[in-house]
C-alpha cells in the first residue's frame, strides 16, 4: 500500500474510533441522564420548583396539620412536631398514628438537628408556618417541599399538592372522590333544610368574655360555606381575614346572630365542650337568642386538613345536625 493511502486509511481509523467513543460516551451519559430521570421527579412548591424522590421512603413533616394529611395518604413520617399540651385536641387515631414517631421541635421552632438526624428522603410542610429563610436552612438537609393554599383553609390545594410532593396523588384521588360524592348527596338530599336557615359557626374568642365566628378563609368555615354551602346570617361580618376566624366582645353578639337560625360550634376530639366554648354557650346573651330558644345549638367533632378528616366531618354534620332539622 503506498504510503500516503496508509496514512489515509490509518487517519480514517483513528477517526472512526474517535466517533464510536463519542457515540458510547453519549449513550453512557444519556443512559445515566434517563437513570436519573427515573429516580426523581420534578413538583412545585411555594418557593419554587424541586427535584424529589420518585417514592420516597422517609418523609418527614414540619408543619402542624401535615402528618393528618400524610395519614390521610397511608404514609407514616419519620419525624413530626411535638405536638405536647395540644395532643388532646385530636382523635385517638391521630394520637395513635404519631405515637413514638421523633418530634423535630414544637409549633414555630424547628429543630433543625432533629430535622437532619431524621434522615428525610423528603420534607414537607405549610408556608404559613415554614418561612422561606427556615426552607432554604431544610432544603441544605433533603429535598423541601413547602406548599400553600389560597387561603389558611384551603385544605383541599395543601392536602393535593402534599400527595403530590410525596407521590400519593393516586391514593388522593380516591379520597377525593369519595369526599365529592359524599358532598353531592348531601348538598341535594338536603337542599331544603340548607336553603330554609341561615347559619353560623362559632367558637371561643382570643380573651375572655369574647367569641369568634368561623370565616370561609378558615378550615372548618370553608367546609360550612363553601363546600357545603350554608349561607351565613345577615349580620355576620364579612371583612374575612387571612387567619380564618375573627374575634368578637359578648357585647356584639346580638347583632353578629341577627337572623341565624342554626348555630354551629366545635366539640374536643373526645366529644365534650371546652370550658372557654361553654361559658359561651352559658351566658345570657347567647341563651337569649332565638336559635338557642328554638334549640338549635349543636356541637360538631374534628377539623379538616384532607379528604379523608372533611369527609368525617360532612358524616358528622349529616347525624348531628342535617338528619335532625
Amino acid at each position: 500500500m503506498p504510503a500516503s493511502r496508509s496514512r489515509s486509511f490509518s487517519y480514517f481509523l483513528r477517526a472512526a474510533s474517535a466517533v464510536a467513543v463519542a457515540v458510547m460516551l453519549a449513550a453512557c451519559s444519556s443512559s445515566t441522564a434517563d437513570s436519573e430521570s427515573a429516580d426523581t421527579r420534578t413538583v412545585p412548591s411555594a418557593y419554587g420548583d424541586v427535584q424529589v424522590p420518585v417514592t420516597p421512603e422517609r418523609v418527614v413533616a414540619v408543619s402542624y396539620d401535615t402528618p393528618w394529611q400524610l395519614m390521610s395518604l397511608d404514609v407514616k413520617p419519620v419525624g413530626v412536631q411535638d405536638y405536647g399540651k395540644w395532643v388532646s385536641e385530636f382523635t385517638s387515631a391521630q394520637q395513635e398514628f404519631v405515637k413514638g414517631i421523633p418530634t423535630v421541635g414544637p409549633f414555630g421552632e424547628i429543630n433543625f438537628e432533629a430535622v437532619a438526624s431524621a434522615d428525610p428522603d423528603v420534607i414537607v410542610g405549610d408556608a404559613y408556618e415554614i418561612d422561606k429563610e427556615s426552607f432554604d436552612r431544610l432544603s441544605a438537609i433533603a429535598p423541601t417541599v413547602i406548599v400553600q393554599g389560597h387561603s389558611r383553609g384551603d385544605w383541599k390545594s395543601v392536602a393535593t399538592q402534599i400527595a403530590d410532593a410525596v407521590g400519593k396523588s393516586d391514593v388522593l384521588e380516591k379520597s377525593s372522590t369519595t369526599y365529592d360524592q359524599n358532598l353531592d348527596r348531601l348538598r341535594s338530599q338536603y337542599s331544603q333544610v340548607i336553603a330554609d336557615n341561615t347559619w353560623i359557626h362559632i367558637s371561643l374568642g382570643d380573651a375572655p368574655g369574647s367569641f369568634s365566628v368561623q370565616q370561609p378563609t378558615g378550615a372548618v368555615g370553608n367546609l360550612v360555606v363553601n363546600e357545603l354551602g350554608l349561607s351565613y346570617g345577615a349580620g355576620v361580618p364579612t371583612d374575612y381575614s387571612d387567619g380564618g376566624y375573627q374575634s368578637y366582645p359578648m357585647e356584639q353578639l346580638a347583632d353578629i346572630m341577627n337572623g341565624v337560625s342554626v348555630v354551629l360550634y366545635p366539640l374536643n376530639a373526645d366529644g365534650s365542650t371546652s370550658a372557654a366554648v361553654q361559658t359561651i354557650l352559658d351566658d345570657n346573651l347567647f341563651t337569649r337568642l332565638p336559635a338557642a330558644q328554638a334549640g338549635r345549638v349543636f356541637g360538631l367533632q374534628g377539623s379538616s386538613t384532607d379528604f379523608v378528616t372533611a369527609d368525617a366531618w360532612l358524616n358528622d354534620v349529616e347525624t348531628t345536625v342535617l338528619s335532625k332539622l
